[in-house]
């Protein structure tokens, strides 16, 4: 099974790979040693769910409890392909109603369990936007110009707003909402 193949069965449930993600797998070692950033290819890759740095006190606060669970509801909803050095994960909001990768938009639940829409085209402009400072951004745009990858930020601020309803914060705070009940 190719390593295409393979991750789309894990990261994608077996759509296709967008172009961008597709040359990015090939050469995912040098984009970790140029951005920090590693893609997801291990078949139980899920540290967003990670909650071991937590008390069982802390576990056990109603407030603490409805946030994970809402936290873990959303990111059912989000397909996660690669992360950074920081702990930020980035990945296409397939949302309630299943959207296809295709048509999905590029997410990042930060390390502070925050969820935003990233306003890129596609994974390549997210790692560009979120994890590329100084003069990193224009050598690592080069690079993936260099790639054959497009539709790629011309500038570290060179985002959308693309409107999707719900959104993953948006969801968040009404599973939240509706959670903190039955964590009580």
């Amino acid at each position: 099974m190719s390593i295409q193949t393979q991750f789309s069965l894990l990261r994608l449930q077996g759509e296709p790979l967008p172009q961008d993600l597709a040359v990015l797998l090939h050469h995912q070692e040098e984009l970790q040693r140029r951005t920090g950033v590693c893609m997801g290819t291990a078949a139980e890759w899920a540290p967003w769910l990670d909650t071991s740095d937590l008390s069982e006190a802390e576990r056990a606060d109603p407030e603490i409890a409805a946030n994970l669970r809402a936290i873990a509801e959303v990111c059912r909803h989000i397909a996660f392909v690669v992360a950074d050095d920081e702990g930020n994960y980035f990945g296409y909001w397939r949302g309630p109603s299943s959207t296809p990768i295709a048509d999905s938009v590029v997410v990042q639940l930060s390390n502070e369990a925050q969820f935003s829409v990233c306003g890129t085209a596609n994974i390549a402009g997210a790692i560009l936007t979120q994890c590329c400072y100084g003069g990193t951004f224009d050598e690592t745009r080069q690079w993936f110009l260099r790639l054959g990858l497009t539709a790629l930020p011309a500038y570290p601020y060179d985002l959308g707003n693309p409107q999707v309803t719900p959104s993953p914060a948006a969801l968040h705070e009404q599973l939240f909402r509706a959670y903190l009940p039955e964590a009580g």
